[in-house]
């Protein structure tokens, strides 16, 4: 082997054997080696995003999820609505470009969901159980608000939803 191949291959077993390491020790949040500054990251929930379209690989706490997402007006507006399941999803990421406060409602919601809301780093800001909301009009049902302004909200089946901070996978 030439120098340059010989260095490319020890980088290369150095980067595997620290994922390993990495994922042997258990922490609750996943980690990566950042390859231009060879440094030890928790991957960004942007980066998540950007590389799925309508879906991406989100963790809470370290647990990888597989979710819809939602990222602009009519999305976030249809939500979970009408949907009897979350099929192969764990479920739904509610995301905007800044932080905002607005409220959730379940009505037309047929599952009951776990609601997280999370600031622009991923930190959890709290958490609530939604009931379905079987009422006639949308101002009839309960709102669901965070205790403060949040970029990321993320509704899973009732009860599944992990603890810790929100990332990439």
């Amino acid at each position: 082997m030439t120098g340059a191949w010989q260095s490319l291959a020890r980088a290369s077993l150095t980067v595997g054997v620290l994922a390993f390491l990495l994922g042997a020790c258990g922490e609750g949040d996943r980690k990566v080696l950042d390859p231009t500054t060879s440094r030890v990251v928790t991957p960004s929930i942007d980066a998540a995003l950007a590389s799925g379209g309508s879906q991406a690989r989100v963790a809470v706490g370290g647990d990888c999820l597989d979710v819809l997402v939602a990222d602009d007006a009519d999305e976030r507006a249809e939500g979970l609505a009408e949907k009897t399941s979350l099929g192969r999803f764990s479920g739904m990421l509610f995301a905007w470009d800044v932080e905002v406060d607005s409220a959730f409602y379940m009505y037309r919601t047929l599952i009951p969901l776990t609601i997280g809301w999370y600031d622009a780093d991923g930190a959890p800001l709290g958490r609530a159980d939604m009931e379905p909301c079987r009422a006639r009009l949308a101002a009839d049902c309960p709102l669901h608000e965070a205790p403060g302004r949040y970029r990321y909200a993320l509704e899973v089946a009732s009860g599944q939803l992990g603890s810790g901070a929100l990332t990439g996978c």
